[in-house]
């Protein structure tokens, strides 16, 4: 016990260095002191006897000593006797050359040991890496044999990684102040790349920005003609977002096809990637080879340099029509300077509009949200006051049995449906109107501008006739349905947010009156069938009608892929409007203050089903329920627990998530101590989705961790998430904590969970959501295990 303590404190130590280095690089800017400071103050902190640290040269084929601890450092920070490496030479070369780390416990035993200073006994090198590129080494020696630890490597991995993008950034800063220093004009260039960073912030549109760009331009070459080009999101051609000539205009929607067999000399230059400066008589040679061909004016001069990112490739072009200024080399070299810090520009302009477009927009359909339509209602409802001869409609959509595709055919699937019904929708819609996604399966139209209730009821039957087309997507043919709700308004005395309920209201009673049809908002018949009261009546029948039911989704060990475990899913089949997913009522419930009745019918048939099915549960299966923070503080709920046997409760798991703690901090670390004294096993579920995460960790005491989906679906494309992924894993199990990660559908997703050493996972790779006799067939089987066809 007193080892697993010693244990236990030296990882806490080893975070709070790891922690405390993250947080120090905020407000070190030189690259020399960030060397000097992880040698001496965070590497050294792990009782380390010798420390130095090493650079990579631009060559990727030398290491050089740039600080250290130990015998080679002075007090003031002066290397004595600095040495260099080559890749794949000793062990810090070794640690380069594999991009690993090396770990040597007794040196007399390692043929490729290089003695620097002195011969020492242990050695571990970790490589200092960024998107796979050595950027140094930290190597540690000791006088001791097997000093070093698998947990001293990790924690030294951990800090590699934090130093390689600060040491990248500041490498960078170095590279660029050193190349403006050399310019002839570095004045005049200066100022220019100020202004275009400070463009970034002073203009508001991608249209100013780009002429205020060619203003900045034109203060360091000539540029009375001058446009850039962009790759498409497809790669197959370059889209022009700015043009400014004397001789020639360009037409709408123009594009510098990519693959053409002769292309432009615009598309030449970028599929080349190497900029071009080409007067008149050059130009002719590259036509008459037939390398290129000239889209409008023959220019006298033409000038013209690529830029890539991982983002954004494009060209920024300048030429002349005339003798009187004729481009040099030195026009060429400012330019391919200048280029990088208008690709910057650009693409933090282009993410400030992106930004700005999801604030207002559904990131799936790219159609405007729930605030952008509520803006324009409010808009058309302020001119439609003014001219009392034209009315507006609002209709609420919402897709029929949406819930079953999702659970059927996957969320892919599910989304690709609602981006084609979206583009269903608006092809009956006039370019006036308005079509958004409020959330989920649900959208709302706004019609501003007519006069008759026909107009509006031949667009929305139009909308029910084209919804029904079977679609196919991922080889699966879809066919789904909508019910609309209408209302109508007039220079009444009604807000946005009323006309957008009307229209649900009418929504919800299509739905009632058997679904896939428009019902027109009547205030008089439907006044008493509000959403709230409806959701009140109807779960309170449902529950003593016993309506609801559980799906179990299996949890798997990710190492043997058994069965470990089950999350029952609750399920509310409606006898009108059928199966209703969570997501519609549950929200509702809370707000109702309805919830704790949900949590105790949970919990009662979980207990239900464990008394019922124990015989053929294996001993250590765990029944997961989903519990809202009210009920999880509930004296009834905890009460109903004490009631069970050991054995129940040793099967049972509690999950609560974030936000259901926040409410009240004493009384849920109170309960979990309770719950926990009982044996019961309580997750902190969707963990990583709140802001204040971690901190819960320090103050809770939980057994489970349900990593949420979005860091496994963004960490097949996203380094960043692949790394946070992996140290709230590696943090867990620092704590003793188990991981169970959620939503994975990929067999890489699996493998890189695997690697990372986390212990379980759900997801629709193993198995959808299936029924209790189903689930029970797969634990029949001993050891349980899912057979995937």
């Amino acid at each position: 016990m007193k080892k697993e303590l010693q244990l236990l404190k030296q990882e806490q130590k080893h975070l709070q260095i790891i922690s405390d280095f993250a947080v120090d690089l905020l407000t070190i800017n030189q690259l020399d002191k960030i060397l000097w400071h992880l040698a001496k103050n965070v590497v050294a902190n792990l009782g380390f006897e010798d420390v130095v640290i090493y650079l990579a040269d631009n060559s990727q084929k030398n290491l050089h000593q740039q600080s250290a601890f130990g015998n080679k450092s002075t007090i003031t920070d002066q290397l004595l006797a600095p040495i260099s490496i080559a890749f794949g030479e000793g062990v810090v070369g070794k640690a380069a050359q594999n991009k690993k780390a090396q770990l040597i416990s007794d040196t007399r035993q390692c043929d490729y040991y290089i003695i620097d200073d002195r011969t020492r006994l242990s050695e571990l090198a970790v490589p200092i890496l960024l998107n796979k590129k050595v950027i140094g080494v930290i190597d540690s020696e000791h006088s001791q044999v097997n000093f070093f630890t698998p947990e001293h490597q990790r924690t030294i991995i951990a800090i590699a990684s934090i130093a390689a993008t600060k040491i990248s950034q500041t490498q960078a800063i170095i590279e660029l102040q050193s190349t403006i220093k050399q310019l002839e004009y570095s004045s005049k260039i200066q100022d220019t790349l100020f202004d275009i960073a400070e463009l970034i912030f002073s203009t508001d549109s991608l249209e100013s920005f780009y002429k205020n760009l060619h203003t900045c331009i034109g203060r360091l070459t000539y540029a009375n003609n001058f446009y850039i080009a962009l790759s498409t999101d497809n790669g197959d051609s370059l889209d022009v977002p700015y043009f400014a000539d004397e001789l020639d205009t360009l037409p709408n929607n123009f594009y510098f096809p990519l693959n053409s067999k002769i292309p432009s000399i615009t598309a030449y230059v970028v599929n080349n990637k190497k900029p071009l400066l080409a007067y008149e008589k050059d130009i002719q040679l590259l036509i008459t080879q037939k390398k290129i061909r000239i889209i409008g004016s023959l220019p006298k001069g033409w000038l013209g340099v690529p830029f890539y990112s991982k983002n954004l490739t494009g060209i920024v072009v300048v030429q002349s029509y005339s003798d009187h200024y004729v481009f040099h080399e030195k026009d060429k070299q400012l330019l391919i300077f200048v280029a990088k810090h208008i690709r910057n520009a650009i693409e933090r302009m282009q993410n400030k509009a992106d930004m700005r477009f999801l604030a207002l927009h559904d990131p799936l359909t790219k159609l405007p949200n729930r605030l952008l339509f509520t803006d324009r209602l409010e808009q058309a409802m302020i001119k439609s006051k003014r001219n009392k001869n034209k009315g507006l409609a609002v209709l609420f959509l919402d897709l029929d049995k949406f819930k079953n595709v999702n659970d059927t055919f996957g969320h892919y699937v599910g989304d690709q449906l609602l981006i084609s019904v979206a583009k269903t929708i608006g092809d009956c819609l006039r370019q006036s109107d308005t079509l958004c996604r409020l959330g989920g399966d649900e959208f709302a139209i706004l019609i501003e501008n007519i006069t008759t209730l026909s107009a509006i009821k031949k667009i929305a039957d139009e909308i029910i006739k084209r919804v029904q087309t079977p679609l196919v997507i991922d080889d699966f043919e879809i066919t789904t349905s909508t019910s609309v709700g209408v209302t109508y308004y007039q220079a009444e005395k009604a807000n946005a947010d009323d006309l957008l309920k009307q229209a649900d209201e009418a929504m919800y009673s299509a739905k009632l009156h058997g679904r896939n049809q428009v019902i027109y908002y009547d205030s008089e018949n439907m006044s008493e069938h509000s959403a709230s009261h409806r959701i009140e009546r109807d779960f309170l029948s449902a529950l003593e009608a016993d309506q609801l039911f559980f799906q179990f989704q299996p949890i798997v060990n990710l190492e043997s892929q058994h069965i470990i475990a089950g999350e029952a899913l609750i399920r509310w089949q409606h006898p009108e409007l059928g199966l209703i997913a969570p997501d519609k009522f549950i929200n509702e419930l809370e707000h109702l203050s309805l919830i704790h009745h949900l949590d105790i019918y949970v919990l009662n048939h979980a207990i239900n089903f464990l008394s019922k099915h124990q015989p053929i549960l294996p001993l250590d299966f765990r029944l997961h329920i989903n519990i809202s923070g009210r009920g999880f503080n509930s004296p009834k709920l905890l009460k109903i627990i004490k009631s069970t046997t050991e054995q129940i409760r040793a099967n049972l798991c509690l999950e609560i998530t974030e936000q259901s703690m926040v409410d009240d901090v004493v009384t849920t670390k109170s309960s979990i101590d309770h719950y926990a004294q009982m044996g019961v096993t309580i997750a902190l579920d969707d963990f990583g989705t709140g802001y204040s995460s971690l901190n819960y960790l320090d103050k809770f005491t939980f057994d489970e961790l349900k990593i949420d989906q979005t860091f496994i679906k963004d960490s097949d494309r996203n380094d960043d998430a692949d790394i946070i992924l992996q140290t709230i894993i590696y943090l867990a199990k620092s704590l003793d904590i188990r991981t169970t990660a959620e939503g994975i559908e990929t067999a890489q997703q699996l493998a890189s969970l695997k690697l990372m050493q986390c212990n379980a996972g759900q997801g629709f790779y193993f198995s959808r959501p299936v029924s209790e006799q189903q689930l029970l067939t797969w634990l029949k089987n001993t050891p349980a295990k899912i057979k995937k066809s």
